[in-house]
């Protein structure tokens, strides 16, 4: 009994001392991971670079690796990037019972809306959910992004309504007004029936100054300036009457042709007169 006392003081003590042993690393360790930690970032593998350097931030590391160790650590947290995933199914509810694995690595057993440490570089990602198949994505990670959101899809979306839009409704032909070559018609009829009543306006006028002119200078040629100057100014106002009858006449000849061989698109009539243009109808 004496003898089984005093192994188990001594077993406990032995058992502390192995425990002491594996949480604190030795100079070799701190040392070993120093250099993985080195190598792992020259291969841009900083996950498993801070991993390492953790080990040789130890208490129990010499004080030189210790610091150096610290140190690095900061940076290499600044330069991990970082992706937040989510995942809808087909009705566009979210996910999180879905599992991640990256090049065969699993991330996440679940979605928990937090973001995951990544290594840059491109890397093809899987994404598993109960009762769909599975998702596979090839995504190029940035180094030193942070947050990066990334949705995933599993099933089918279900399809948006389709709003229907009526035909435009047919205008039938006799209600679609009067079509542009009636259109420059009217005008063409305005334009004439301007002419003719500035021709008239002039005509009249030019007959009143001949008058005048004859009783100024009956004679040809006139024997006084006076009476030539009416004589020529009667002359320019019938000039001017004449050229505004040949552009009324023309404007109506021109909305004539115009009108009667526009497509027949209303009811509407027109009506030609001297010094007068008539229209009727429904528009």
């Amino acid at each position: 009994m004496r003898l089984r006392a005093l192994f188990i003081p001594l077993g406990l003590a032995l058992l502390a001392d192995g425990v002491a042993q594996a949480a604190d690393p030795t100079t070799a360790d701190c040392l070993a991971a120093s250099d993985a930690s080195l190598k792992a970032g020259n291969q841009h593998k900083l996950r498993a670079e801070r991993a390492q350097l953790l080990v040789c931030a130890a208490p129990s590391c010499p004080a030189d690796i210790r610091k150096d160790c610290l140190s690095r650590v900061d940076e290499v947290n600044m330069q991990i990037p970082t992706t937040i995933f989510g995942a809808k199914d087909s009705s566009g509810g979210d996910l999180s019972a879905v599992k991640v694995t990256m090049d065969g690595e699993v991330l996440a057993e679940r979605l928990e809306g937090t973001a995951l440490s990544i290594d840059p570089g491109e890397h093809t990602f899987s994404f598993e959910t109960a009762g769909q198949p599975p998702v596979t994505r090839r995504l190029l990670i940035q180094q030193a992004q942070k947050d990066r959101r990334e949705v995933i899809q599993f099933g089918t979306p279900a399809p948006a309504a389709a709003v229907s839009t009526p035909p435009p409704e047919r205008v039938p032909e006799e209600n679609r007004g009067l079509g542009s070559q009636r259109i420059l018609a009217i005008g063409a009829g305005g334009i004439g029936v301007a002419g003719l009543g500035v021709g008239t306006a002039f005509g009249i006028l030019a007959a009143s100054q001949k008058s005048a002119a004859q009783g100024a200078c009956p004679g040809n040629p006139c024997a006084t300036q006076n009476g030539a100057n009416k004589w020529s100014t009667a002359g320019a106002t019938g000039n001017i009457s004449t050229i505004a009858f040949v552009v009324g006449g023309l404007g109506l000849a021109g909305a004539a042709a115009l009108w009667l061989t526009a497509p027949r698109s209303s009811g509407t009539q027109v009506g030609f007169g001297p010094g007068t243009l008539q229209m009727r109808g429904t528009w």
